[in-house]
């Protein structure tokens, strides 16, 4: 009865520290490609020398397929910017792309594999705001 105590507090303190870290990193986060091989990368503020409402593309696998990402600025549907590995030899991420929106603005971060041919699959989004 004791041990099971002591993992139920454990399973408790854990979760708590992840909640916690979950939190204090909600300006800046990753989301990745189906079935992986790379993902999008977006920062809300400045951190360091990187500008805030900051986006990038990360292909982390050599197979084939690049990591194209869009971003569609107050989740209108309309893509209004986009940054792709396409071209580079994994592991590569695209350079910063530096949108400069007021603050608050909702944006919806799409992630795609790309195939040699240009079609995308398996969009996978994300929301956040800037």
């Amino acid at each position: 009865m004791r041990l099971r105590k002591t993992k139920a507090a454990a399973v408790i303190v854990a979760a708590m520290g992840l909640t916690f870290t979950m939190a204090g990193s909600a300006n800046a986060w990753s989301y990745g490609a189906y079935e992986g091989g790379g993902y999008g990368e977006w920062q809300q503020d400045p951190s360091g020398d990187l500008k805030g409402d900051s986006f990038q593309a990360c292909d982390i696998r050599s197979d084939g397929y690049a990591i194209y990402v869009r971003i569609d600025i107050g989740r209108d549907g309309d893509f209004d910017s986009s940054a792709t590995t396409r071209g580079h030899y994994a592991p590569y991420c695209t350079d910063w792309k530096y949108l400069d929106l007021p603050e608050g603005t909702p944006i919806r971060m799409y992630v795609y594999k790309t195939d040699a041919n240009g079609n995308h699959t398996h969009p996978v989004w994300r929301d956040g705001n800037a």
